[in-house]
């Protein structure tokens, strides 16, 4: 019996320590205090993929403004951030220059989802949560453009490009709004894995799994 004991003292202290997980209004007001640090980070992306795009084509970056968000004294109207350049020869450098954020968000998205939804999921909770706050701010980034028709929209100008004015809008808008849809479906696929509490928590690492092994065999041997 006294051998038993010890096993069994040995296989509690070899097991890793439990953790509480957070609860749900931990993890949304944890949600709303990362949103401003993704915001920035979003903000920089998208106007770094202007300015990236410009210099692939050779043009010249004048102004890349990442913050504070303002009035825009180009265009005279709010904006979260702006980015000017000239040097944009042809009509693919200008439609490369006004889509390239639209491009990031759809494969920073499509990254997110080989995580969502596979095994390569994060199992911390805080983890799991940047992800998706991060995620739902490119997502935010991509889908807008659906209903903006300002002419400095970058959309819009896509569209004049492509001689694409009034009603001819209307089926690009509507597969645009498709691909919005279907980038939102990653995203709650995100949300949905973040606030699952019937999710396992992972094994451990291969030397717990190998003690596990031997101590618990052992513990149902008769001494």
């Amino acid at each position: 019996m006294t051998a038993r004991a010890l096993v069994l003292a040995a296989a509690v202290l070899a097991a890793p320590a439990a953790h509480a997980e957070p609860s749900d209004r931990t993890l949304v007001l944890t949600g709303l205090a990362m949103a401003p640090p993704t915001y920035l980070i979003g903000v920089s992306l998208h106007e770094s993929s202007h300015a990236l795009a410009a210099v692939v084509a050779g043009a010249t970056v004048d102004q890349l403004h990442l913050f504070p968000p303002g009035r825009d004294p180009s265009t005279n109207t709010f904006r979260f951030g702006w980015t000017y350049v000239h040097g944009l020869r042809t009509r693919g450098d200008k439609l490369a220059f006004y889509i390239a954020p639209k491009i990031t968000d759809a494969a920073v998205l499509g990254g997110f989802a080989a995580l969502a939804f596979t095994g390569a999921w994060p199992h911390n909770r805080y983890g799991q949560l940047a992800l998706t706050v991060f995620a739902t701010g490119l997502w935010v980034d991509f889908s807008k453009d659906v209903v903006l028709f300002a002419p400095t929209n970058d959309v819009v100008k896509v569209f004049d490009l492509w001689c694409m004015t009034g009603w001819r809008q209307v089926p690009a808008r509507l597969v645009y709004a498709g691909v919005v849809v279907g980038l939102g479906l990653v995203v709650a696929r995100g949300y949905e894995r973040t606030f699952d509490r019937s999710s396992t928590a992972p094994a451990g690492t291969p030397a717990q799994a190998a003690r596990a092994t031997l101590i618990v065999p052992l513990t149902l041997t008769t001494f």
